[in-house]
């Protein structure tokens, strides 16, 4: 479907031009578009479960034991995890998507990272999956709020400062993820850990997007992780075109119209193009 320099055969071109109209588009995006903004996928090469357990630095229960046990892990931890995302910046594909959102052809993304690239892009219509790393939520009551990168910045700091101290770690969680105003609770970090369901206000809404695509392009996603990897065979039963985008075909490849493999950096930008 496209060759190295990113062109594309006159059939999808006239694909793209007919159907990619105002509102008619919807994204999912996955871990294979900020790969490209140097964000290893969590099981990929470099990734962070090469070097840390799954098993217990991917679920609450085991993040507090790995704390008890020694909390100099757990800060390491939390210096690697946010250590790559303060550095990522959004990259051409994150851009090129906002730029289709502005011109109202792209409705909403659909996304199961967590870096936050897509907004600093530009994009505003995002549903995030999987939660946001820069955001923290209250554990009773659900209240978010934003977690700004230069406190994010400063806590993993404060937090390398002190790795030798429970009390002071303590402390420093207790700053950045205060006591809930409206009910209490505890906040903590806005990530979907293992074991913990999908928010139920962001899923439904996903579903309702999909119900009146007319088109879905899904970008970097491997299309193994359910229930996102369900949300394709829901458009695709509702009449949707699908695109899929990715570096290697997916799980789901075969239910595809058109797949074009390669950079989402190289690929989007050349669909912009076509349309703006």
């Amino acid at each position: 479907m496209s060759n190295k320099r990113g062109l594309f055969d006159k059939r999808f071109c006239d694909f793209v031009r007919k159907n990619f109209k105002e509102g008619a588009v919807v994204c999912l995006t996955g871990a294979g578009i900020s790969n490209e903004s140097s964000i290893p996928t969590f099981r990929g090469k470099g990734g962070l479960w090469e070097k840390y357990d799954p098993g217990m630095y991917a679920s609450m229960d085991g993040l507090v034991s790995v704390f008890r046990k020694n909390p100099k892990d757990l800060v390491d931890f939390v210096s690697d995890f946010y250590g790559v995302l303060l550095k990522a910046k959004a990259n051409p594909a994150h851009i090129s998507l906002a730029a289709l959102e502005k011109v109202g052809i792209v409705k909403a993304i659909i996304t199961q990272n967590i870096d936050s690239l897509h907004q600093r892009a530009g994009s505003r219509s995002v549903v995030e999956l999987h939660g946001n790393s820069f955001r923290i939520r209250c554990s009773d009551c659900g209240s978010k709020l934003s977690l700004e990168i230069n406190r994010a910045k400063e806590m993993v700091s404060l937090f390398e400062k002190n790795s030798g101290s429970r009390i002071k770690l303590l402390k420093i969680m207790s700053r950045y993820c205060p006591r809930c105003s409206k009910c209490g609770g505890r906040y903590r970090t806005d990530i979907v850990l293992f074991g913990e369901q999908l928010p139920a206000e962001e899923l439904k809404l996903a579903y309702k997007l999909l119900s009146g695509c007319k088109c879905l392009l899904v970008i970097g996603s491997s299309l193994v992780v359910y229930p996102a990897a369900s949300l394709p065979l829901y458009a695709k039963e509702r009449g949707a075109k699908l695109i899929e985008i990715n570096s290697e075909p997916s799980a789901l490849s075969d239910i595809f119209d058109y797949k074009i493999m390669g950079k989402a950096g190289d690929i989007l930008p050349e669909i912009a193009r076509l349309l703006i």
